[in-house]
């Protein structure tokens, strides 16, 4: 049921599909605007796309003139453009200013550290001689344009230097209400070594010390105004400690994969925590592990009809699903994500192995 203040809901960011598919299914009337219009979003929402992003996102909120707005990535990196919605329509993220904290290193660094939590050291001048260091851009989001850089260079422009730290890439998704922080799962990403882009991701749990830590950092971020839906990506190290690397104080794109696991779609519980923030959260009975890769295009290549009918067998043969469908006519160049493969299983080992295996046979058919 949806709230009764709101029935119009715009959700704007680089890929909305599976927010509007949430908000779709909380009975909602959606509208999306993104830089793909893909055509499952458009079976679930009124579409724009958003050639300019993200500075076409004040013209989309005039057209549509919704009852509210909600973000997925990144635009929790553009406060100016938030406030200005702000002023226009009623905004369902975290204040700006909490938004702005959480959103910089050194901050966010020193309040974790005065609450016993890791974080990276963060410098913003040159490369130090020891260790691995990233150029991570203050803008950053999926991973994109973080590199590895070489001591004793400058930092590049408009972005800050973090000290690289050895383990697995993981990501943990929150409800945060006023008063409740939940936290709704945990996933392991699918990032080969040395590559930052998201490729994906597959549901794990962690040990209980690693739970309690995780909600721990809930409070924290609670705490500082942050509420609703919440994501964070953290690195497990070898000797078995949680580094948080940031924070995205938004819809994720791994909290799809927790969609089973709660009894109402996630979004109406975004939604609420603002409108009803004291509405309980239910888990349903024990979901199977889920897992989600994006293919990424090897060469340039051009969608038609048939493709697409003959990635949707392929898909049917190994009982997987396809999402961020593109359109019969778009051009998808090099390195750019073609589509979504989705799976569940129940072992999260294997379903990593499934979901490569069958992106590389996807793929392939992509260059034939």
């Amino acid at each position: 049921m949806t709230n009764l203040d709101i029935s119009r809901i715009l959700i704007v960011g680089a890929c909305v599909r599976a927010a509007a598919q949430s908000a779709h299914q909380a009975g909602y009337q959606v509208y999306a605007a993104d830089l793909f219009a893909d055509s499952d979003t458009q079976l679930v929402a009124h579409c724009k796309t958003l050639t300019d992003y993200p500075y076409d996102t004040l013209r989309v909120v005039e057209q549509f003139q919704p009852d509210a707005v909600c973000i997925t990535g990144a635009l929790e990196n553009y406060p100016s453009i938030l406030e200005t919605i702000s002023q226009r329509t009623l905004l369902l993220t975290p204040p700006v200013s909490a938004i702005t904290f959480v959103r910089s290193p050194r901050q966010l660094s020193s309040l974790l550290h005065s609450h016993g939590l890791n974080f990276p050291e963060v410098i913003g001048s040159h490369v130090p001689q020891d260790g691995r260091w990233l150029a991570k851009p203050f803008k950053s989001a999926s991973g994109h344009q973080i590199k590895l850089v070489r001591p004793g260079i400058s930092c590049p422009a408009n972005c800050y230097l973090q000290r690289y730290i050895e383990g697995r890439s993981m990501s943990a998704s929150y409800l945060l209400q006023p008063e409740t922080t939940t936290l709704l799962g945990t996933s392991e990403l699918l990032s080969p070594p040395l590559q930052f882009q998201f490729q994906g991701a597959v549901t794990k749990t962690l040990a209980p010390q690693h739970t309690s830590e995780l909600e721990r950092l809930g409070d924290l971020l609670r705490k500082q105004g942050i509420l609703g839906l919440v994501g964070i990506d953290f690195i497990l190290t070898d000797d078995d400690k949680l580094v948080i690397l940031e924070v995205n104080p938004r819809y994720t794109a791994t909290m799809e994969l927790y969609r089973d696991c709660w009894e109402s779609p996630l979004m109406a519980y975004h939604i609420e925590a603002f409108r009803n923030p004291s509405r309980p959260i239910s888990r349903t009975i024990e979901s199977p592990v889920a897992g989600k890769q994006v293919l990424y295009a090897s060469q340039k290549i051009n969608i038609s009809a048939g493709l697409l009918e003959h990635l949707h067998q392929m898909a049917a043969t190994q009982n997987v699903s396809l999402a961020d469908l593109p359109h019969v006519g778009t051009t998808i160049h090099k390195e750019h994500p073609i589509l979504t493969i989705q799976a569940t299983g129940k072992d999260t080992g294997l379903l990593k192995e499934q979901l490569n295996t069958f992106a590389t046979n996807l793929l392939d058919a992509t260059t034939l």
